[in-house]
């Protein structure tokens, strides 16, 4: 007769769940994307006030910030400026006037690549070396991202959020880099693509400040004064995150991470 034993596995358990255990900590994002399939960044928010977020990205150009800056600073308005560090490093003079001017710095990245195409350890390094270009000219804390190009996944964000950042997006979009004339960018914020979804409270408007976009110049006092005639108030994307109740997409709604870079 012959006897069968069955010798415990106990050894190689063990050492697969060490395996397990060095994946998860080393590639922990990555594993955070694949069992989360509902990060979202943050599109618009809800509020019980008036208040609209302004939003300019800039990238590259000098001949449309300045006037951009002189339009807001007559018309007694504050926004967010999401920058590129390398734009910023170049153009020091105008950033600070921004920050004078009382209106919020945000990150528009280093390169403008699509960070989702990048690992983790790529998006921390251009978050980061983008972080410590911005907080160095302006003193402020930088805590909100728009990646270039809107370009996200659960990677992008689960690492913007480790390092302190919330990433922002955007509800209405005046579609001003395409050049389209004045008054199409005046017609796309006032009455949204499609028609009927224009600015209100909560919504949080997309414009550029680059060279790119020429035809903001016209068209930002107009929408300006035609959104405080339905007295609604344009305000800096923290202001407005500040009176929300919740943001949109429900699964934008992540509690904040201790920052662990630079502050």
């Amino acid at each position: 007769m012959k006897f069968i034993v069955f010798k415990r596995p106990a050894l190689r358990n063990a050492m697969l769940w060490a395996i397990l255990l060095f994946v998860v900590l080393a590639y922990r994002e990555n594993v955070i994307a694949v069992f989360s399939s509902k990060l979202k960044p943050i599109y618009s928010a809800e509020v019980t006030t008036s208040e609209i977020g302004l939003t300019f990205d800039i990238s590259w150009g000098e001949k449309t910030p300045e006037p951009i800056l002189d339009i807001l600073q007559e018309k007694g308005v504050k926004a967010t400026f999401f920058l590129s560090s390398p734009w910023a490093a170049k153009h020091e003079d105008l950033v600070k006037r921004m920050v004078a001017d009382g209106h919020e710095i945000a990150s528009h990245g280093n390169r403008h690549i699509d960070l989702n195409t990048l690992s983790p350890g790529e998006i921390e390094r251009e978050i980061m070396s983008a972080h410590e270009v911005l907080q160095q000219i302006t003193g402020q804390k930088i805590s909100l991202l728009r990646p270039p190009n809107g370009a996200y996944d659960n990677k992008l964000i689960s690492v913007s959020q480790r390092l302190g950042y919330q990433v922002i997006q955007w509800s209405v979009d005046s579609l001003d880099w395409k050049r389209p004339g004045p008054e199409a960018v005046i017609h796309n914020v006032l009455n949204g693509l499609p028609n009927g979804h224009g600015a209100g409270p909560g919504d949080i408007i997309l414009f550029h400040a680059s060279d790119s976009a020429p035809d903001t110049i016209k068209a930002l006092p107009v929408v300006i004064d035609q959104l405080r005639a339905k007295n609604y108030q344009l305000v800096p994307v923290s202001q407005l995150l500040k009176s929300a109740t919740k943001t949109w997409p429900p699964e934008s709604n992540l509690p904040p991470l201790e920052q662990t870079g630079s502050s």
